[in-house]
């Protein structure tokens, strides 16, 4: 199997599971920073600093701006929640 046949499979499943857990809707961008929350905090068994999220591989070379909106969407959407304060800067999965 080539190469190119394993990427469209990966994207035709990643397609299904995404709409399977009603993330369709949501930007490559919330994806990535929400992937990036997930894998920090090890699928929800603990908290995600701001500055990791911001610094994991997934994340780093989006905007600044793109990144904030990509969290208030987040928020929004009740798939992410943050914990303590507005400056606080800690996130958990809702």
């Amino acid at each position: 199997m080539s190469n190119r046949k394993v990427f469209a499979d990966l994207l035709k499943i990643t397609q299904s599971m995404e709409a399977d857990l009603g993330l369709s809707l949501l930007t490559q961008t919330d994806k990535q920073v929400l992937a990036s929350v997930v894998l920090i905090t090890e699928d929800g068994r603990r908290d995600a600093l701001h500055d990791d999220i911001r610094a994991h591989s997934l994340v780093n070379t989006i905007p600044m701006p793109s990144f904030y909106r990509s969290i208030k969407t987040l928020i929004q959407k009740g798939i992410v929640k943050r914990v303590g304060s507005e400056r606080s800067g800690v996130y958990q999965l809702a």
